[in-house]
């Protein structure tokens, strides 16, 4: 169990799906946490989260009861059952994150109430963390949350010019900001999209290898892969130190290019790449000018806070993480199966 759980609020400017908190349940199960998903509007991309409960097993349960089930109740009585179930199991602490994933809509519609969430965040069990998703949180859930990330999304210039348009079903996305939920976010996609029969993979630029949630919870998917290739924080300027990242970056972007061309990918993740641009250890055209080559099936995603404007200038969709609260500045650290 998490010895301290909190309340994460995941916002929008847009209906597009945020993945980050579905990412976050791979990263817990991982560290051996359960959490328990409860959809309470259709989501497209949640269509393969019952295979990863499958590959999870009982580190993740999917509670789609809201969105399928008998015809005998109605749509808003099935989504108030669900919500009480959710709610049962986060005051009880029968498991360690609960995610109500499409609550805010559903607040919107009036079938719940902002005062009984309010309720809930109180009366949970204080070890279990509490995320609320979807688009239009209302302030009085933002005041009372102790984290809040809100999704924006952008479309380049270029990238709304039809002859400029990357042809095929694949995309690039940027994936930036100074809020939680970039690598999550990219956790999450690739997961569901590997549930869905996509060869995915994952290569993380500046996290050194160690036993990360997500580096333990992905063996069970024999469609993802990650490699983790970085030496870890970059705290100084001192030369030695720097020459070390830029060698393991340069390795990183290496084995980046040859997956990239192989076409054997759906979906390829380069996570903290944008971290890399901002240091100096990789040239954001080098990025660009390999993004104007990749296969026409392929999606790409590129993450981490400072992305270069070469980037999101030029490429097609660029996804702002930004922070509107987070608890570090009240002195919480970073929790096992949380944020690692």
């Amino acid at each position: 169990m998490l010895k301290k759980g909190l309340v994460q609020v995941y916002t929008a400017n847009t209906n597009l799906f945020n993945f980050a908190p579905v990412g976050l349940s791979l990263r817990a199960a991982g560290q051996g946490l359960r959490s328990l998903i409860t959809c309470l509007v259709p989501q497209e991309p949640m269509k393969s989260a019952s295979t990863a409960s499958a590959l999870l097993k009982s580190n993740l349960i999917i509670d789609n009861s809201a969105i399928e089930g008998t015809l005998r109740k109605s749509p808003r009585d099935k989504i108030i059952e669900s919500f009480q179930h959710a709610r049962e199991a986060a005051i009880r602490g029968d498991v360690d994150i609960v995610i109500l994933n499409g609550i805010h809509p559903v607040l919107d519609q009036g079938i719940i109430t902002v005062e009984e969430v309010l309720a809930l965040m109180e009366e949970k069990s204080s070890r279990v963390e509490l995320i609320l998703t979807g688009p239009g949180a209302p302030e009085e859930i933002i005041k009372s949350a102790d984290l809040v990330t809100r999704m924006t999304v952008s479309h380049s210039r270029k990238g709304s010019n039809e002859k400029e348009r990357p042809k095929g079903p694949g995309t690039i996305e940027v994936i930036t900001g100074n809020g939680k939920g970039k690598t999550t976010y990219c956790l999450g996609r690739a997961m569901l999209a590997a549930c869905s029969g996509i060869r995915t993979t994952i290569i993380q630029f500046i996290k050194s290898p160690q036993a990360y949630g997500e580096i333990k919870a992905i063996r069970n998917f024999p469609l993802l892969t990650i490699r983790t290739m970085g030496k870890g924080f970059i705290y100084s300027n001192d030369p030695e130190d720097n020459r070390k990242h830029l060698d393991a970056v340069q390795h990183a972007w290496e084995i980046s290019v040859k997956k990239i061309l192989s076409k054997k990918y759906g979906l390829i993740v380069l996570d903290e790449i944008n971290i890399a641009v901002h240091y100096g250890f990789i040239q954001a055209a080098q990025i660009k000018d390999l993004m104007d080559k990749k296969p026409e099936e392929l999606t790409i995603l590129l993450s981490g806070r400072n992305a270069p404007p070469l980037l999101t200038a030029s490429l097609a969709t660029t996804i702002q993480m930004q922070e509107i609260k987070h608890p570090f500045t009240g002195g919480i650290k970073a929790r096992r199966g949380i944020e690692f």
